[in-house]
């Protein structure tokens, strides 16, 4: 049976106190160590990591520990490694979605797990005694928390478990809203770095142009000089600025900024119309070989 985070009447201080700090870092590098320093104040965190399944796997979002180190992803990294997940209850839980709360939460004592390469490789070489997981939706897909107490710091307290329940569901909201911010910049940089997205956005734009125009304007906001368009497409330079005219006359614009600030819309829109898995579901298949 899933565990609920637990329910204070009134929320710890720490909150306010770390808050601000973490609001400020969304999005930025800093967030985790941020994250970390709110949790070890909340509930004597030492290591967290942020993950989210990809293909009924867990996918590293961002992990830190508050020394600075890089323990939290080499720990992470060796769960994925060697599969320990898959035998992993509260990562069963967490993959199975939600609760109908809207926020999963999972104890486990380390000290309770059998002795063996599972318990000694991945929390005792680091002196971990629990984790605490907590999961929630983010869009389409489940994000998951892990939370890392070392030894010294013992099972968490009923008044540390309620100050976790009491801030879960906004922690939830500020991690999920941290992994959107680091998907859209990823999307965005994908935007003007693909080609393929480039020409899939010109084949959906409002504004449908000419095959050959849009091939053309594909490669002006990819970055592709007219002789190099020319070469790409088989044609004469005095050809794609023919193809270009006539691209900008349909667009009613009249500089390469404008066929820039004209893309960026046709994206944004596109976008707002689609989940980005649909999206990314649609590259693969142009990308994919005939």
């Amino acid at each position: 049976m899933r565990e609920r985070a637990p329910i204070a009447t009134q929320l710890p201080s720490t909150l306010f106190q770390c808050l601000p700090s973490v609001i400020d870092s969304l999005g930025d590098e800093r967030f985790g160590q941020e994250l970390v320093s709110l949790l070890n104040a909340t509930c004597g965190a030492e290591h967290c990591t942020l993950f989210r399944f990809n293909d009924q796997q867990p996918s590293e979002i961002l992990a830190a520990s508050r020394d600075g180190t890089d323990t939290a992803h080499r720990q992470f990294s060796l769960f994925l490694s060697g599969s320990y997940w898959r035998n992993d209850a509260g990562i069963a839980a967490a993959m199975s979605g939600a609760p109908s709360s809207g926020l999963g939460m999972k104890r486990t004592d380390i000290r309770a797990l059998p002795a063996g390469d599972h318990r000694n490789r991945l929390y005792g070489r680091t002196h971990i005694r629990e984790r605490i997981l907590l999961w929630g939706s983010c869009g389409d897909s489940t994000i998951a928390l892990s939370i890392l107490r070392p030894e010294e710091r013992g099972l968490a307290s009923d008044g540390e478990l309620s100050d976790l329940g009491s801030i879960a569901a906004t922690l939830m909201s500020l991690v999920a809203k941290h992994t959107d911010i680091i998907d859209s910049r990823a999307r965005f940089s994908l935007a003007l770095t693909s080609l393929a997205e480039i020409e899939m956005t010109m084949e959906r734009a409002d504004v449908q142009l000419p095959k050959r125009e849009a091939q053309v304007c594909a490669r002006i906001v990819f970055g592709i000089s007219t002789a190099g368009i020319a070469v790409d497409l088989g044609v004469g330079e005095e050809t794609v600025m023919t193809y270009r005219k006539r691209a900008y006359q349909r667009l009613v614009i009249g500089s390469q900024r404008e066929l820039l600030l004209w893309y960026i819309e046709q994206w944004s829109a596109m976008m707002g119309r689609s989940s980005y898995r649909e999206h990314a579901s649609r590259l693969d298949r142009k990308l994919l070989p005939n």
